[in-house]
């Protein structure tokens, strides 16, 4: 795309090598859309970077371009609703989506890049993309999942590369609060991502953790003819894409108290002992008389699992139609 061109939602900007995809795509149950980048022939069509999970477009009315002043946006009806990246002043701009998934603002006549996704992570990796820990200003690059399988606003949990005691570790946290570290990396890796490790698992990452002057960053490559990436599911495990669009998962689902694999330790509700753990099933509640309800579009499953494990009287929960509450 060069200054004055126009994407709109019946369209879609290829990779050079016909890799990956970008476009404006439905989001479900709303009539809302969003901008994302995912793999092409992606059976699931996993959104792998969004630029704009927090202001969606209404309708099919949205467009991005780059203006005459040198800024990628988005804009609705005539009007910019999200200034995707900074201005950049020069007479040969090219914004490309790069086989790499990499979306960057080039200067074609020196062959530098200005500005780039990958340095801008949202809801998960791709190999290649970091995850920065800057020395100097202690500041994490952090990157979150959907708050649910239907909105892509950013939740309650955040994933970065922090300094802990010494030794750096990926760190979960919800909301603000550390859930689960991986350990401390080694030359075998993080410890409680071992999984990582199995040679006899044929989606295996290769994780690499990387000093420079002024930081440390996390990144990871994967076998080729897959769909990697790497990122937060709702319910708060790792998981890796599969070259047939499966996922697998990196570490235990929910983080109980009384596990080894990196889950923050808590003390345990009087009524929940170690061993004990909510198990998924299918099905409707008959009686509802005894149920409670939190109608909050901000509240996730992994507050509704946190807030039944704390209080004796739950045995059980679920969220609305959307995901949320």
């Amino acid at each position: 795309m060069k200054p004055g061109d126009e994407l709109n939602h019946l369209q879609v900007l290829d990779s050079e090598g016909g890799k990956f995809k970008l476009g404006f795509f439905s989001i479900p149950q709303t009539d809302k859309n969003c901008l994302g980048i995912w793999y092409a022939g992606d059976s699931q069509d996993k959104k792998l970077w969004i630029a704009n999970p927090n202001t969606p477009i209404l309708n099919n009315s949205g467009l991005i371009t780059i203006d005459s002043t040198g800024i990628l946006k988005i804009t609705s009806g005539g009007k910019a609703v999200v200034n995707i990246a900074p201005p950049v002043l020069t007479g040969s701009l090219m914004a490309r989506l790069q086989d790499s998934g990499n979306f960057v603002l080039q200067d074609e006549t020196r062959n530098s890049t200005l500005w780039q996704i990958f340095d801008h992570p949202t809801d998960c990796l791709l190999p290649g993309m970091k995850l920065d820990h800057n020395l100097t200003t202690k500041q994490n690059w952090t990157f979150t999942y959907w708050l649910s399988s239907y909105i892509p606003v950013s939740g309650v949990f955040t994933l970065s590369l922090e300094s802990v005691q010494d030794a750096f570790q990926l760190v979960i946290r919800q909301r603000g609060e550390v859930y689960w570290t991986s350990g401390a990396w080694s030359n075998q890796g993080f410890p409680f991502l071992s999984a990582l490790n199995d040679s006899s698992n044929r989606y295996q990452y290769n994780l690499s953790l990387v000093s420079e002057k002024d930081s440390v960053f996390f990144q990871f490559d994967a076998p080729e003819g897959s769909f990697p990436s790497f990122e937060l599911s709702l319910n708060v495990a790792i998981h890796g894409g599969g070259e047939d669009g499966c996922v697998y998962t990196l570490y235990n689902e929910f983080c109980y108290g009384y596990e080894s694999d990196g889950c923050v330790s808590t003390q345990l509700p009087e009524c929940r002992k170690d061993g004990d753990k909510l198990e998924q099933k299918s099905g409707d509640f008959i009686d509802t008389s005894n149920t409670n309800d939190y109608d909050n579009a901000s509240i996730s499953i992994g507050d509704c699992m946190q807030n039944c494990w704390e209080h004796c009287s739950c045995v059980g929960f679920t969220t609305t139609g959307n995901g949320t509450g």
